[in-house]
């Protein structure tokens, strides 16, 4: 994850050249006093990016109501945008009626670099030809463009969007929008057609609760400035000019019930949405990561708590407990349907957890067919399983080393718990009771005494109460590296996702752009 942020931009432009029967916008024809206060509008608005180049912002976006690309002043803010070296990407939502050699033309002069730009392209059956849209998304494509193509799912049209995939390069995803006006369920037999020309469609049927705790990271502006969350969220206080200093975020509330069309649901931090989706996931453009990996705890589930099985001397038991582990939270139903889409898109699931092997295995249940192994124990263990059998990788805590922790951690009031994999021991846990966390200066001054006391190297971190001690060497970055290896895959075709400091070198192993 970047952790910049994503500013969708919608201008006063009401206009289109396109004259689809259900759009209001295909009815205005804009006046040249309106296309200027347009234009001085976007201009004002890209300079205030600009001005607050050091704030955060990665991305911007144009969602406009009519089609923005037709008009020059567009090309030439976003490459005015993308020659800045703190913006990652710049695109718009078109219809791709724009003269493609003279607009790429105006966008380079003004600074813009080809890779930077992407297009989330709509396709409209009552104005173009399947053919004719194909042809100038493969142009794009062949300019070194990134963009995405895509249509509104109507059953009546079926057969051109479905022409529409034949016709373009396989490497560019056609998206299919819920039509909001059917006023009707899709049949099955509709639903299992659109998913066919869309493997993510079932996305956009799934609704998805609005929670504004995981829509930081994303701001609507309008023309004037007012401020958004998304499209569909409410306006809020305050004005995107009202405070150059930094990006006004903290009033951004949202009270819907749902996030209702891919522009508010895309854009929330949902880890999915970056899994699939990259790290501005409202340009639609799938990564296409040939290996994914991901922390349980807060990443796949919400944090709850934790308790640990044990047998009586203190290790770990691999097998099932009649009480069983008291866990909060649990994979969410469209966790798990994403999950199921990215493994059918070829994706390679891995975890990278804190929790050992057999823990995972339990809280996962659900999805573990789906995974083919991991990183467990913090790096302690590494697994890879599939048609052609298992490898693994164990590093050791001695049995000298074991028996010191154990009489350490029990000395400081914690439980200490040992895991092992084939007898070998790969981690020690000091649970401390209730939910007593280790402060930062504890656990120094404990990792201080693990470190004289161990025979060979270790390392210690902290997970709420967990005191967590594994081998020197052993981390979920070390971990992903001996999975790619194994499978052949490259760091600039995997990701990773996970919410803390153990999860870092892991995710910047996998970042790319």
């Amino acid at each position: 994850m970047t952790g910049k942020t994503m500013v969708l931009y919608r201008g006063s432009l009401k206009s289109c050249n396109y004259q689809c029967t259900y759009c209001p916008f295909s009815k205005h024809r804009g006046s040249e006093r309106e296309y200027e206060r347009d234009r001085q509008q976007w201009e004002r608005f890209a300079e205030c990016v600009l001005g607050r180049a050091e704030s955060g912002i990665g991305a911007v976006m144009i969602v406009p109501y009519g089609e923005a690309l037709i008009h020059h002043w567009y090309w030439e803010g976003l490459g005015r945008l993308a020659a800045s070296c703190h913006m990652d990407a710049v695109g718009a939502q078109t219809n791709l009626s724009f003269p493609i050699e003279e607009s790429l033309k105006r966008y380079g002069e003004a600074g813009g670099q080809t890779k930077k730009l992407r297009l989330w392209a709509t396709f409209h059956p009552e104005m173009t030809e399947a053919k004719t849209f194909a042809e100038r998304c493969r142009q794009l494509s062949g300019e070194g463009v990134s963009l995405c193509a895509g249509a509104v799912g109507v059953p009546k049209q079926m057969e051109e969007i479905r022409r529409l995939r034949s016709l373009l390069p396989e490497g560019i995803y056609l998206w299919v929008n819920k039509m909001d006006g059917l006023r009707r369920r899709y049949t099955e037999g509709e639903k299992a057609a659109f998913c066919q020309i869309d493997p993510f469609f079932e996305r956009e049927l799934a609704p998805v609760k609005a929670d504004p705790g995981r829509c930081q990271g994303r701001i609507f502006v309008e023309a004037d400035g007012k401020l958004r969350r998304c499209n569909i969220s409410p306006v809020m206080e305050g004005n995107w000019y009202g405070s150059l200093g930094h990006l006004p975020e903290e009033n951004l509330k949202c009270t819907r019930k749902l996030c209702s069309c891919y522009l508010a649901y895309g854009g929330r931090s949902d880890v999915m949405n970056r899994m699939i989706f990259g790290d501005y996931p409202l340009f639609r453009i799938p990564r296409k990561a040939k290996a994914v990996f991901l922390d349980i705890d807060g990443t796949l589930i919400p944090a709850g708590e934790h308790k640990v099985r044990e047998d009586k001397e203190g290790t770990a038991k691999e097998g099932a407990s009649k009480e069983g582990p008291k866990e909060e939270g649990r994979i969410s139903h469209r966790t798990k349907l994403d999950l199921e889409l990215l493994k059918n898109q070829g994706a390679r699931l891995f975890f990278a957890t804190a929790r050992p092997y057999e823990d995972a295995a339990r809280k996962c249940r659900e999805v573990w067919h789906l995974f083919e192994g991991g990183v467990f124990g913090g790096g302690g263990y590494v697994l890879w399983k599939d048609e052609k059998g298992i490898k693994e990788r164990i590093y050791p805590i001695s049995e000298r080393d074991c028996l010191a922790l154990k009489c350490l951690g029990e000395e400081l009031g914690s439980r200490v718990i040992i895991y092992k994999r084939e007898k070998t021991a790969y981690k020690v846990t000091f649970l401390r009771p209730g939910k007593n966390m280790w402060r930062q200066e504890e656990l120094q001054k404990a990792g201080g005494r693990i470190e004289a006391l161990c025979e060979h190297p270790v390392r210690f971190f902290a997970e709420g109460a967990c005191m967590e001690i594994v081998a020197a060497d052993a981390c979920k970055a070390e971990g992903v590296r001996v999975l790619c290896g194994w499978t052949g895959i490259s760091f600039l075709d995997a990701a990773a996702a996970g919410d803390s400091p153990e999860d870092e070198e892991m995710i910047r192993l996998c970042q790319r752009q």
